[in-house]
């Protein structure tokens, strides 16, 4: 399953390359946006989800410890384990939206250096 999964990711890899070097420069770096917009239409609601789901279940364990936020991540092994599927879900769903605003960055940023 995994080994499927990297020659997905790689396929769609080569042929994003591929498309990218026959589009007009202006259309990949206006498509970059888009795509940096789209992960941030993602990752922001995500994210603040996560962060709320992560203080209620924490909280309610009472292992709540001050200015939690600052450093989210760190508390994952506070965490009890009925909630530890639903808190931690969010939590890569916003990281999968940090992924996309990367990915729309490159794909801006070739567009601009191939423009220059």
């Amino acid at each position: 399953m995994f080994e499927s999964l990297v020659v997905l990711l790689l396929s769609a890899g080569l042929w994003g390359i591929y498309i990218a070097m026959n589009l007009d420069p202006a259309m990949l770096f206006f498509i970059g946006l888009w795509v940096v917009g789209a992960g941030f239409a993602l990752s922001v609601p995500t994210g603040a989800v996560y962060h709320y789901t992560l203080y209620r279940s924490l909280r309610r364990a009472g292992a709540l410890p001050a200015r939690w936020w600052l450093r989210p991540t760190a508390h994952h092994s506070r965490i009890p384990a009925a909630d530890r599927f639903h808190v931690l879900a969010w939590c890569y769903a916003g990281a999968a939206g940090f992924l996309v605003i990367l990915v729309g960055i490159a794909i801006a940023a070739s567009g601009a250096l191939r423009i220059v």
